[in-house]
């Protein structure tokens, strides 16, 4: 066995340590699918991490881009039809330059997860518990910065913010291509 984890180490790091990685995270997307069945109480202690980076996202951005938030939650909240709220974030003024990047905010978690799949490396030991924290947290980030069906209302509830933040992309494209 020890010649073959020396066969595939690769610039000090165990290639194998990744394959591990990928294995976990395969398993935490299988949990997360079935964390549901075993009750209403262990989904919610299952999403709360992701959900405070979703809910920070809109927060952050939403205040960035003056839309002034008045309201934080995280507490989750039940509502009809056996659903449940997991958080929330109360925007006074979502315009039409706030609504859009505030409402989508929570993609952005993925380029803060790339961030740190390229600087892990230089901060971290190159050990399988560091590598598989490293997976752990780049899922984290990644099952947290998917849109909920209330998200995308909010986004396109300005047509005038869609349309000016599509100007802007479309020229940024034009640009730079």
């Amino acid at each position: 066995m020890n010649g073959i984890m020396q066969a595939v180490s690769f610039g000090g790091e165990q290639q194998w340590h990744h394959f591990a990685g990928v294995l976990l995270v395969i398993l935490l997307a299988v949990l997360q699918g079935r964390v549901g069945r075993v009750g209403a109480f262990w989904q919610i202690c299952w999403a709360l991490p992701g959900t405070l980076l979703h809910e920070l996202s809109h927060l952050l951005v939403a205040a960035v881009t003056g839309g002034r938030p008045v309201g934080f939650s995280v507490i989750p909240r039940r509502e009809g039809g056996g659903r449940w709220r997991l958080g929330s974030v109360t925007i006074s003024r979502p315009g039409p330059i706030s609504a859009l990047p505030s409402a989508l905010a929570p993609l952005a978690l993925n380029l803060v997860a790339y961030y740190l799949y390229l600087g892990w490396g230089s901060w971290f030991p190159r050990d399988l518990p560091h590598t598989l924290l490293m997976y752990l947290v780049i899922y984290l980030f990644s099952y947290s910065s998917i849109p909920s069906g209330q998200d995308l209302k909010v986004a396109l509830s300005s047509p005038t913010g869609v349309l000016l933040y599509t100007a802007v992309a479309g020229g940024a494209w034009f640009c730079w291509r």
